[in-house]
């Protein structure tokens, strides 16, 4: 396999103290924060009681569970992909590791049965995500296509294993996996976990350059020789892990495993990817960047609700963030594009 080299454009400063803040994403990281901050300051003048411990916690809980499949739809997006079906995969993992959970649990603790329960909803969600990235990469289908055509799969999977009816009767160490936890509740710490695993990978591996070099120029890393079946298909894959971290988690935290249970998370994951400042096109994105957006949904749900309004207007406050992020997004691309095309009539 040929490593692929950097362009001088993409390069970045290795040298001088504060290289690092002159990086696009980095610049695009820190505006998006400041309207974080400034949501949270607004909020703490309508609503005194918003800076609070438990209005803190509350707000990081609603985030944990899209988070994790923003995680992973990151990823996709900034390879120039899109996975639909990353909340029937939640469903699916969930209830495939619930099941397991609620026949074999009699006694006790069951600290193994909820152990082993995890195991099933990790491998669960990635053998979906491998599945979508085989069918991608090898019949070269759009992945819109395909991710809408498995998302109808899994949730029917999760329908038919539990005829439709949501799963409980669960170990009470599940609970606490859920709920529980040193300070925080463990599902935080799990997320928090998962948070640095995927930003490491991002930043920091030659996979993770390879996911902005084939959002960028998917030429361009074939002729670099990259292995790019192979690729999309753990790429994919790693989606679908989240989606199985998010679906064990789900059933943890709600004590209930639910054939439907991420129905809802779908659109909120690509918009808090979207508003983090991760493009449509492919090639641009982080996943820290997708922390403070979907930080920022969580404090408009959770600011609404202490303000009064009704929840519905959350809906309509996210759609039209996206609709600005995608604008101001489209706007910074153009204006790098006409950049480096001034360099290279220079």
């Amino acid at each position: 396999m040929v490593e692929m080299k950097e362009s001088n454009s993409e390069r970045q400063p290795k040298n001088g103290r504060f290289a690092s803040i002159h990086s696009p994403y980095a610049t695009a990281n820190i505006r998006i924060l400041g309207i974080l901050v400034i949501l949270v300051v607004i909020f703490s003048i309508i609503a005194p009681g918003f800076i609070s411990f438990i209005s803190l916690q509350s707000i990081l809980v609603s985030t944990a569970l899209f988070l994790l499949l923003a995680l992973g739809e990151t990823l996709v997006i900034i390879s120039g992909g899109i996975d639909l079906s990353i909340g029937s995969m939640l469903a699916l993992s969930g209830m495939v590791s619930g099941v397991m959970m609620s026949h074999y649990y009699h006694t006790g603790s069951g600290v193994g049965i909820a152990v082993l329960g995890l195991g099933i909803a990790l491998a669960t969600g990635l053998l979906g995500g491998i599945l979508n990235g085989i069918v991608i990469a090898n019949l070269r289908l759009n992945p819109l296509i395909v991710t809408l055509g498995t998302m109808g799969i899994f949730e029917g999977v999760a329908e038919l294993i539990s005829n439709g009816l949501p799963v409980s009767n669960f170990p009470p160490s599940l609970f606490s996996l859920g709920n529980g936890g040193f300070g925080l509740p463990w599902l935080l710490w799990f997320t928090i976990a998962a948070v640095l695993f995927y930003g490491l990978l991002l930043a920091k591996t030659r996979f993770g350059r390879y996911i902005y070099a084939y959002g960028a120029s998917k030429d361009a890393v074939v002729r670099a020789g990259v292995n790019t079946k192979r690729h999309t298909t753990w790429l994919y894959g790693l989606a679908g892990l989240a989606a199985g971290l998010a679906g064990y988690l789900s059933t943890a935290h709600f004590e209930t495993a639910s054939p439907v249970a991420g129905s809802q998370y779908l659109l909120i994951a690509v918009a808090a990817a979207v508003i983090g400042g991760t493009t449509l096109q492919g090639g641009e994105g982080t996943i820290w960047g997708t922390v403070i957006g979907a930080l920022i949904i969580s404090v408009l749900e959770n600011g609404f609700v202490i303000v009064g309004m009704a929840s519905f207007w959350q809906l309509v406050a996210v759609g039209v963030m996206v609709i600005v992020a995608v604008y101001f997004n489209e706007i910074q691309r153009r204006s790098r594009l006409a950049a480096v095309g001034r360099r290279q009539r220079q």
